[in-house]
C-alpha cells in the first residue's frame, strides 16, 4: 500500500507519481542546462509564467549576474525569456546565503528595466502591486495617479482583482505592505486609513523611508480581516 506520509517527509521537491496496480515516481530535476551538462539538482521552484522547473543554485547563479549587471533577471534557461517577478526572487533568496546581498543589489535596480512601456508610471503617478492576503502568487499591477483619493484607487484595485464580496469597501481592511529590513524574508502592514477625501499622495503612499518618493508600492488587500485577527 502507498504511504502517503511520504509526500509529506520528502524534501521541497515536485513528484509525480501514477495510482494503480503499479506506482512509478519521477523525481523532477532542475531544467537549466540542459545541452551537454544538464543540473542533477532537485528542481525545488516552478516559476510562475514560463512553468519551467529550477533549482535554487541555477536560479541564483542566473539572478546574480543580472543583478550585479543591472540586467533584468531572467529564467535560468538560455533560451526562456521569462523575467522574474520581485516575489519570485525574494522567494529564491529565502533559500540562500545571499539574502542581504540581493537586497541590496535589488534595491538598486531600475524599476524601469522590469516594466513593459504601458506599464511605466511618470513624475504624477504611482505603480501599485496589489494582491489578496494569501493570495501573492496572483499579484497585480496597476497605474494610479498620486492626486486619487484612497476610496477610489481602493475601489480600482478591489475590481482588478475581482474581489468577489457584498461588503462594503468600508469593511475591507488594506494594507501598504513594507519589507522589514530587520528580518530575513518578513514584511510588515501598515493599515490604509479609511479616508476618502486623502489622496494616496496625501497618505503617504509613495513617500520613502528617509525622504523621497518610491516608484512602486504592494497593497494587500485582506477581505477577512485576518492580519487584524494574528495582531
Amino acid at each position: 500500500m502507498f504511504d502517503f506520509n511520504l509526500l509529506y517527509s520528502a524534501p521541497c521537491c515536485i513528484l509525480d507519481f501514477t495510482l494503480g496496480s503499479n506506482i512509478f515516481f519521477n523525481v523532477s530535476r532542475c531544467e537549466a542546462r540542459k545541452k551537454g551538462h544538464a543540473c542533477e539538482n532537485i528542481a525545488r521552484m516552478v516559476l510562475t509564467h514560463c512553468r519551467h522547473r529550477l533549482c535554487y543554485d541555477c536560479l541564483l547563479n542566473r539572478v546574480m549576474f543580472a543583478l550585479e549587471n543591472k540586467f533584468p533577471p531572467r529564467c535560468a534557461i538560455s533560451r526562456c525569456a521569462n523575467t522574474l517577478s520581485w516575489s519570485e526572487i525574494q522567494s529564491m533568496a529565502c533559500h540562500t546565503n545571499q539574502f542581504q546581498r540581493i537586497h541590496e543589489l535589488a534595491q538598486k535596480q531600475s524599476i524601469m528595466l522590469i516594466l513593459p512601456c504601458e506599464k511605466r508610471p511618470n513624475e504624477s503617478e504611482l505603480l501599485i502591486e496589489c494582491y489578496l492576503y494569501t493570495n501573492e502568487n496572483n499579484m497585480k499591477t496597476i497605474v494610479l495617479p498620486k492626486l486619487i483619493v484612497i476610496g477610489d484607487a481602493i475601489t480600482a484595485i478591489v475590481q482588478l482583482l475581482r474581489v468577489c464580496t457584498s461588503k462594503p469597501l468600508s469593511t475591507i481592511d488594506v494594507y501598504l505592505r513594507k519589507n522589514c529590513v530587520e528580518k530575513r524574508g518578513k514584511y510588515k502592514y501598515e493599515k490604509v486609513p479609511n479616508d476618502g477625501k486623502m489622496t494616496i499622495k496625501d497618505a503617504g503612499w509613495a513617500e520613502k523611508q528617509g525622504g523621497g518618493e518610491v516608484l512602486k508600492v504592494t497593497v494587500v488587500i485582506d477581505a477577512d480581516r485576518q492580519i487584524a485577527r494574528l495582531r
